[in-house]
C-alpha cells in the first residue's frame, strides 16, 4: 500500500457538484486534499529550503522533472488524455523517517504522485531534492486521491458530451438565458474521487476504485450551482454512470 498525505482541497478549477440535473442554489462544502502545481503554503522563490519548510514552486517543478526522467520506468504510462507519460497529481513533503517526527538527516525529501492510466495504478516517487535523485518508487491499485485539474476538466468534458449530461446542459441553458453548454471552460468545477470500496454503487460503476472515477460539483460562472452529484465519470474507460 502507498501511504498518502494530501493536505489540500479537492482539485478543480474552482468548485464542483455531482448528481442529477437540478439547479442547486448553494455551494458545497470544501473537500479534503487535492492537486495543483505547488503547495498551499508555498515558500518564497529563491529561498534555499531544507527539512520541513514549505515547498516552493521551483522545488515542485524540479521534483516532477526528477521523478519523470528517472530511468525509463514511466515511459509506458499514460495520462488522462491518453498521452505519453503519467498524469501528475500532487507533490508534498515526505513523512519524516524517524517515528518521533524528526529528520534523521538534512535531506529535502518530497513525494510526487502520478496516476498511470495505461495500467490503472497510482505511482508515488520519493525524491531527494538535496541530491537530485529518486530514492524509491511505489505503485498501488485501488487507491484514489483527489483528481488533478486536468482530470476534473476531462471529466466535465465527458459529462457534457454524454447523454446523462442532458440535465446539466438544459439547466445551463436555462441559467444563461439560452446559451449552449459546450465546454468545461463555461463552468466552475471541483472534482472528487469516487471509489466503490468506500461508497455503494450500481453494477455499471463497479469498476470505480480499480478505475479512475470522478464526481463533479458544477457551477455556472457568475451563476447558480447545478446539481450533478448522482453522476460519476469513469476516466479510465471514458464513460458516465448514475449512482441511483
Amino acid at each position: 500500500m502507498i501511504g498518502i498525505t494530501l493536505p489540500r482541497d479537492a482539485s478543480g478549477d474552482d468548485h464542483s457538484t455531482t448528481g442529477g440535473p437540478a439547479a442547486a442554489p448553494g455551494a458545497p462544502g470544501r473537500q479534503d486534499a487535492g492537486s495543483g502545481d505547488a503547495t498551499e503554503n508555498e515558500a518564497p522563490e529563491g529561498v534555499h529550503r531544507s527539512g520541513l519548510g514549505p515547498l516552493t514552486k521551483a522545488e515542485v517543478d524540479r521534483a516532477k522533472s526528477i521523478a519523470l526522467h528517472h530511468r525509463d520506468a514511466l515511459r509506458s504510462a499514460r495520462d488522462v488524455d491518453g498521452g505519453r507519460g503519467p498524469e501528475y497529481l500532487d507533490t508534498d513533503l515526505a513523512e519524516p523517517a524517524d517515528a518521533t517526527g524528526a529528520r534523521t538527516d538534512r535531506a529535502r525529501r518530497v513525494e510526487v504522485l502520478f496516476y498511470d492510466y495505461g495500467h490503472d495504478r497510482l505511482v508515488k516517487r520519493t525524491v531527494d531534492l538535496t541530491s537530485g535523485t529518486v530514492e524509491r518508487t511505489d505503485t498501488a491499485t485501488g487507491l484514489q486521491p483527489p483528481p488533478s485539474n486536468d482530470e476534473t476538466r476531462q471529466a466535465a468534458a465527458l459529462l457534457i458530451g454524454d447523454a446523462l449530461g442532458a440535465g446539466l446542459r438544459a439547466d445551463f441553458t436555462a441559467a444563461t438565458k439560452g446559451r449552449d453548454l459546450t465546454s468545461p471552460g463555461q463552468l466552475r468545477l471541483r472534482g472528487i474521487a469516487f471509489n466503490t470500496a468506500e461508497q455503494s454503487a450500481p453494477a455499471g460503476l463497479a469498476k470505480c476504485g480499480r478505475h479512475r472515477c470522478v464526481r463533479l460539483f458544477t457551477q455556472v460562472k457568475d451563476g447558480p450551482w447545478i446539481d450533478t452529484t448522482n453522476l460519476v465519470v469513469d476516466l479510465s474507460d471514458r464513460t458516465v454512470g448514475r449512482i441511483h
